[in-house]
């Protein structure tokens, strides 16, 4: 991402969820590896992990298109078409997002959740961000053409939460092996589709 004076920055978020003394010894490493600009690691409630990325990430106000895959073990060849997508960025408040989904949410049968994708995966997510409405189609092609080059090294998996508005056809691929017993659900229950105002399953009749 970029850093308020606009220099390139990278930014690593991070959150234990344990004992305090255990969280401290897991991110010593991590805190002991350079200087960074900011630390701000610490105890925090769960409200202010759900919001430490704003607003300063996400600004209020701003226009915003993005699409999101899982990858599997990304390797330098990807993390190097990131860092130049990255170098890229038509918008300073762009940015690309990687994180790792594992530990207690691996843990979990594939088959217990609605979310069935439960293998330790990197989220990707290529957002572009900008404030003048003009600009759209310039940063809509950066987020495409940033996906497109990554999407090869995709698992074809995603998280139905990044899916964007115009993506109706990736919804199967949220829920892998659960979709079609979700969507017996979703006839059953929904069958009018009054849940509609998201990225949903759609009834099959």
């Amino acid at each position: 991402m970029t850093s308020p004076d606009g220099a390139p920055v990278l930014s690593i978020p991070v959150c234990y969820n344990g004992p305090l003394e255990e969280g401290e010894r897991v991110l010593a490493k991590l805190r002991n590896c350079g200087t960074p600009l900011v630390d701000d690691i610490g105890p925090k409630s769960y409200l202010e992990v759900q919001n430490m990325l704003d607003p300063a990430a996400f600004p209020h106000g701003v226009e915003r298109y993005w699409k999101s895959s899982f990858l599997k073990n990304p390797g330098d060849e990807v993390l190097d078409i990131a860092v130049d997508y990255a170098a890229r960025m038509p918008s300073p408040i762009s940015m690309l997002l990687l994180y790792l989904v594992h530990g207690a949410a691996s843990r979990v049968p594939a088959e217990a959740t609605a979310f069935g994708l439960r293998d330790d995966l990197w989220n990707l997510d290529v957002i572009g961000q900008w404030a003048t409405p003009a600009e759209r189609d310039t940063h809509i092609k950066w987020v495409r053409e940033c996906f497109n080059t990554l999407e090869p090294s995709s698992t074809g998996g995603v998280y139905v939460n990044h899916l964007g508005a115009d993506e109706p056809e990736r919804v199967r691929a949220a829920y892998g092996n659960n979709y079609e017993r979700l969507a017996r659900i979703k006839q059953q229950y929904d069958p009018s589709n009054f849940f509609r105002l998201n990225q949903n399953i759609k009834p099959t009749m």
